[in-house]
């Protein structure tokens, strides 16, 4: 009788690993539409062109996309910007603009990327600077407007961008005066960005 118990426990001890298999696979089951999700998601930013990238970039621009569209991104960008039309390139401008950061992997990306497109754009015989700088001001909300412009969230990029574009061979020295009349005035926007306000002030005074 104490044969067969022990022989019904080993039954029973070799019945029990079954579950826990199941169990397993049945993780597995689980991680593999995750694993699938996964890749569907990775693919767009690995598969995508530049050239799509692009229109991605100007429609939700963001650092990590201008970094994605790799060495290029300059000559990319300012093939698909009719640097004529002083609308658009003021607002790829400010697109470009608004991703800046202080850290030197986007920001020198952000100032290349303005500098060719600006110094294409003022280098046009028929792009008038001072429309330019008007509709940047109505869009970056220091000058008003008759038309309902919705004015950009922050300033910071715009103003840093500035400083640095302002600098430039490219930039006509007759926006100089201009810039820093609207720059020096009282502005809510303005005072939330002090720190760039004051260095684009600076640097306009040295020019």
């Amino acid at each position: 009788e104490e044969e067969e118990e022990e022989e019904e426990e080993e039954e029973e001890e070799e019945e029990e690993p079954p579950p826990v298999q199941e169990r397993g696979q049945g993780e597995q089951e689980l991680l593999t539409p995750k694993k699938i999700l996964d890749t569907h998601e990775s693919t767009p930013v690995s598969a995508t062109l530049p050239p799509v990238d692009v229109g991605t970039f100007l429609a939700f621009p963001s650092p990590e996309k201008l970094l994605r569209l790799g060495p290029k991104c300059s000559a990319l960008i300012v093939q698909q910007t009719d640097t004529s039309d002083v609308e658009k390139v003021v607002m790829v401008f400010l697109k470009i603009s608004s991703v800046f950061k202080d850290e030197t992997t986007v920001k020198t990306p952000v100032h290349e990327t303005t500098d060719v497109l600006m110094r294409e754009a003022f280098s046009s015989a028929t792009f008038n600077s001072d429309a330019f700088i008007t509709s940047l001001l109505i869009h970056m909300g220091l000058l008003k407007s008759e038309e309902k412009i919705k004015a950009v969230q922050s300033l910071y990029g715009p103003l840093m961008t500035l400083n640095h574009m302002v600098q430039q061979d490219y930039f006509p020295k007759s926006l100089v005066p201009v810039l820093l009349a609207f720059v020096t005035k009282p502005n809510r926007a303005l005072d939330s960005c002090s720190v760039a306000r004051h260095l684009l002030l600076q640097t306009l005074h040295q020019l």
